[in-house]
């Protein structure tokens, strides 16, 4: 069983003649062909999701539009043109096979489309090159690169999504040749909508509560703040105790780092006129895309520690335990009225049955008192879990002798 899964397209009005070329291409070398009977039906498909597809496998002798037609050599000719204008936004390697023996003898054939495999004979060969080929095309090289980066996408769900974000960065970044006209100023909010689908799978397992979203969007202020153990105020909620986080220090700076460079738009990658211009004003220098390839890389190691953490906390209920309410304004002015009739007040503290220490409605930090009185000095909302339910105000205190 073949380790690797590659996508190939092919185009051919008989591939059901040939299940079990398929069958094997698939078991043995973990080559998916995906079959159509027309020119038209396999190259929409192509250029519907081009970045999803390692090769395309061409029938010599095709249908062109629909099967009502004699299969001839204009379908592949319009498919061979088509596939070579589209080697601008990506090259993706094509092959051709015939079992029609009228073409094996024909020099004008292979002048015209160059080498081809012969049904039957050739398919060990044709498996082999487009194996090769796939391997070492840009793509698969990146994707190699940062085998355990995707792998990371896969195990959260999100690699269908951020796969084509991180291949516009990575591809010029590795083969900047090939990629003349990158613009690295265009692509600064890409990696902020990068941050808001690993934000979504942080929600789907409790990491982030629902009230850093609003109406389905992410916030993704809000959701930083939260992962980074900080009050997420307009979402009114903070992750855990004071002091506690889920990410550490150096992946809430990075995702701060792209928070602040990609500003504007932070939903899309369609960016007006007037905004790019506004991002270009920034980054006038060449320099600018070591910048955003500075950044991607900082975000795949993002993306792997993500990969590695949620897995292992994946239990939502556990998770939103830890999602504490932060008080709001109308009720904070609620609370300060009532707590303030103990400011500065002498109490005796009273230890209750569940041996906690308490003046009246504030709980007081306290493991023993044998004598005098203390004077409350700070009231504020008792955010301890174990003790809250019963005292609403912890209270800061000074001791007195009497």
């Amino acid at each position: 069983m073949a380790n690797n899964k590659y996508n190939i397209l092919w185009i051919d009005d008989e591939w059901d003649k040939m299940t079990t070329f398929q069958r094997e291409c698939e078991e043995l070398y973990g080559l998916y062909l995906e079959p159509y009977r027309t020119r038209k039906a396999g190259m929409e498909a192509l250029e519907r999701n081009i970045d999803h597809w390692d090769a395309v496998l061409l029938d010599a002798k095709m249908f062109d539009e629909n099967d009502n037609e004699t299969a001839s050599l204009t379908g592949l000719g319009k498919a061979k043109q088509r596939l070579d204008e589209l080697s601008i936004r990506r090259a993706i390697p094509y092959f051709i096979s015939t079992g029609q023996p009228d073409l094996i003898s024909d020099k004008n054939f292979k002048d015209l489309f160059g080498d081809y495999y012969i049904k039957g004979n050739d398919d060990v060969k044709l498996v082999d090159d487009m194996l090769k080929a796939i391997e070492n095309s840009d793509s698969q090289q990146v994707k190699t690169i940062y085998k355990d980066v995707f792998e990371g996408m896969d195990k959260m769900g999100v690699r269908s999504y951020v796969e084509p974000i991180l291949m516009d960065i990575l591809l010029p970044l590795h083969y900047p040749a090939k990629e003349p006209n990158f613009k690295p100023a265009y692509h600064y909010n890409q990696l902020r909508q990068l941050l808001e689908y690993l934000f979504r799978a942080c929600n789907k397992v409790g990491l982030v509560p629902d009230q850093c979203m609003t109406d389905g969007r992410v916030n993704l202020n809000q959701c930083s703040l939260y992962l980074a153990g900080k009050d997420a105020e307009k979402s009114g909620v903070r992750y855990g105790e004071k002091g506690e986080r889920i990410v550490p220090e150096y992946v809430e700076s990075i995702i701060r780092s792209i928070l602040e460079f990609g500003n504007i738009h932070s939903h899309t990658v369609e960016l007006e006129e007037d905004d790019l211009q506004k991002i270009e004003g920034i980054f006038r220098t060449a320099q600018s895309r070591f910048i955003i390839f500075g950044l991607t890389l900082q975000l795949c190691e993002t993306i792997i520690w993500f990969s590695e953490y949620i897995p292992k906390h994946d239990d939502k209920e556990v998770n939103l335990l830890l999602c504490y309410e932060l008080q709001r304004e109308e009720s904070k002015k609620s609370e300060e009225d009532g707590a303030t009739k103990y400011l500065n007040r002498e109490f005796v503290p009273v230890k209750d049955e569940d041996d906690i220490w308490h003046c009246e409605e504030c709980y007081v930090k306290i493991s023993s008192w044998e004598s005098g009185k203390m004077v409350l000095t700070e009231i504020s909302h008792n955010i301890d879990k174990r003790t809250n339910a019963k005292y609403p105000f912890f209270a800061r205190f000074k001791k007195i002798y009497k």
